[in-house]
């Protein structure tokens, strides 16, 4: 070797750091190859790490989306998992998460499907996120009727988002012009039954995509109480774990039957569980008890979540 042994050149560094990373030689084969010890071979790969001439990089399988979409797929039954990044604010992260879906509803919705809507943050954020690529001829429905709180002053906009979304595919709004809770089981089925609400009824048994949020409870900062604080307490006191469409579940994921169940116009889970495909959003760590939940009920076809919360939904999903 031509190199003083004590301050080799960067092109010995080189050509030892190939031979032994790249063509996959030992020590002792390339100090037998340039005239050294192996100690020393040990001494010019250090000398090749300092300088920058080697540099490596570690791919943690855990940190890739895809290993992790495919874990939680397997360990929770859900046929597809699409996981977003967590963003340095929640709005940001439902965003991305809205986003998600907006390219599988542009991808994936066909020409006479009956899209359904939930409400909620995120499902707000949406039709502002979809550019189809080409109109389809869809058929849009609110899943609730429309709902306001004085204490969040804030009001479900379903019908609005209903709107948007249709207009932006080119395809039919339906409204429901209702509101989601009224004071008797006996209103609630005149108004169901009436000419102006029961064409968009019957459409929630002959749903092909449906798009729902995960309420939780008690509810997370700054989620909206639909159906007021004060109809919240029952549930909260028998254990419940969430809501979908106001329709609350426990953690075993059974339905928590209640008087204000037959109060409430909107989607049943008997009726979710008709449409062929029910896309599940929820962003935040706050909804990973509620995501858990509602799991169990076996409905879910699609999921639409942020890494921190996947990484929270695995850590309570028991493997095998």
């Amino acid at each position: 070797m031509n190199d003083q042994t004590n301050s080799p050149s960067d092109a010995t560094l080189v050509q030892i750091a190939r031979l032994y990373y790249l063509e996959n030689q030992s020590q002792q084969e390339i100090a037998d190859t340039i005239g050294v010890s192996r100690s020393l071979v040990a001494l010019y790969l250090k000398r090749a790490r300092d300088r920058g001439i080697i540099s490596f990089e570690i791919h943690d399988p855990q940190d890739n989306f895809e290993y992790l979409e495919g874990l939680l797929e397997t360990r929770s039954g859900v046929p597809e998992v699409t996981i977003v990044p967590t963003a340095n604010n929640a709005a940001l992260t439902r965003r991305s998460v809205a986003s998600a879906i907006a390219r599988h509803l542009e991808s994936s919705l066909q020409d006479g499907d009956v899209l359904g809507l939930g409400f909620g943050r995120t499902m707000q954020e949406l039709p502002s996120l979809i550019a189809p690529r080409r109109k389809r001829n869809i058929t849009v429905v609110p899943l609730v009727g429309e709902s306001a709180s004085s204490y969040s002053r804030s009001y479900s906009q379903i019908n609005q988002v209903v709107l948007q979304i249709s207009q932006v595919f080119d395809g039919t709004p339906h409204f429901l012009l209702a509101p989601l809770l009224v004071d008797s089981p006996e209103l609630c089925e005149k108004l169901t039954a009436d000419a102006s609400i029961k064409p968009v009824v019957d459409l929630w048994s002959r749903l092909d995509q449906v798009c729902v949020g995960i309420g939780t409870v008690p509810p997370s900062e700054n989620e909206v109480v639909y159906v007021g604080e004060e109809n919240l307490e029952w549930y909260v006191a028998n254990g419940a774990a969430g809501d979908v469409c106001t329709r609350y579940f426990n953690a075993h994921g059974n339905y928590m039957p209640s008087d204000l169940n037959h109060r409430t116009i909107g989607i049943t889970f008997d009726q979710l569980r008709l449409s062929r495909y029910v896309n599940v959003q929820a962003a935040g760590i706050g909804k990973a008890d509620a995501v858990c939940a509602f799991l169990k009920t076996g409905m879910v076809s699609r999921l639409f979540i942020d890494e921190e919360l996947a990484k929270v939904i695995l850590k309570k999903i028991p493997q095998g």
